[in-house]
């Protein structure tokens, strides 16, 4: 039997993103998202965190930093993600699992043995919804303010909440 599963970006998804995020004193996780990913959990879906992390390969941090800040993520959120998928690369490099292309996203699939129809893809951008697209994922759109969308998703909501809902209705 395959897995379902549940894909989150990260910055502005999970927490607020005051660029380059990576000090653990920056982070502040959104305010609905603890209670919504214990939602998904009690529906039995992996959580699983891919993220483009661009400022590792600009030497603005370490990726040591970057897995301190996802540990701290997690200990707030009072969870684990069934895993971290993280690119650190800049778009100029071209590599395979920076998304919008599709490495990472092909990984967690054989990873988990999941069925990519009954997986969801939580973004906040078009590069990020581009990679669900390309990879067969039904996209959900959290909007804010921060960035405007050209490309439609399968669902657009204004909190994780909302989408929980629809997903506790399937």
């Amino acid at each position: 039997m395959q897995n379902k599963a549940v894909f989150l970006d990260r910055d502005w998804t999970v927490n607020y993103d005051s660029s380059y995020v990576h000090k653990i004193e920056d982070l502040k996780i959104l305010d609905w998202v603890k209670e919504w990913l214990f939602a998904l959990l009690n529906l039995w879906y992996k959580l699983i965190l891919i993220t483009n992390q661009s400022g590792i390969w600009r030497w603005y941090y370490t990726m040591q930093d970057c897995d301190n800040f996802n540990d701290e993520l997690q200990k707030q959120l009072w969870l684990q993600f069934d895993w971290i998928y993280i690119c650190s690369h800049t778009k100029e490099y071209n590599c395979e699992c920076r998304k919008p292309k599709i490495l990472n996203i092909e990984k967690a699939i054989k990873d988990f043995n999941l069925d990519i129809k009954q997986c969801f893809f939580v973004w906040d951008k078009d590069s990020d919804i581009q990679a669900w697209i390309n990879a067969g994922c039904e996209t959900v759109l959290i909007t804010n303010d921060k960035y405007k969308c050209s490309i439609e998703p399968n669902y657009k909501v204004k909190t994780l909440q909302e989408f929980s809902d629809i997903l506790s209705q399937r």
